[in-house]
């Protein structure tokens, strides 16, 4: 495509012109957390489930699925103008539950935590 049909397609866009490579950092940080969880899941099976890299694992995916939450629904809120309401409120509610994801693992990852510390303590004790 030539950059005049690329300016006039994302003539609307927030980000104009950036928009696809803003889409592509997007995309890489939900593989990125996509991949921490489930290396997260692979230790619960390798080292069992009280492990501190599974913890931290988990609570980094709940750390980058709330950015990216918090930042669609910036960028649903900024752009409302451009969209049907239906579909900014369908887009908002993924968000939201997005965040709920996120929010619950950095809870999982808090308890998986405080388990491996009760666990090294039982251990001592015996």
């Amino acid at each position: 495509m030539s950059s005049e049909e690329i300016t006039i397609m994302y003539k609307e866009s927030i980000f104009g012109n950036l928009s696809p490579y803003i889409m592509i950092v997007r995309i890489a940080v939900l593989i990125l957390a996509l991949f921490n969880i489930q290396k997260g899941l692979q230790g619960f099976i390798k080292e069992g489930f009280f492990n501190f890299k599974g913890s931290e694992r988990f609570k980094r995916s709940g750390y980058l699925l709330l950015l990216l939450s918090v930042y669609g629904i910036i960028i649903r809120l900024l752009g409302m103008s451009q969209k049907p309401k239906d579909q900014i409120l369908s887009d908002i509610i993924m968000y939201l539950l997005l965040l709920a994801i996120g929010i619950g693992l950095l809870a999982f990852s808090d308890v998986i935590k405080k388990g491996n510390i009760i666990e090294t303590e039982n251990n001592l004790t015996i």
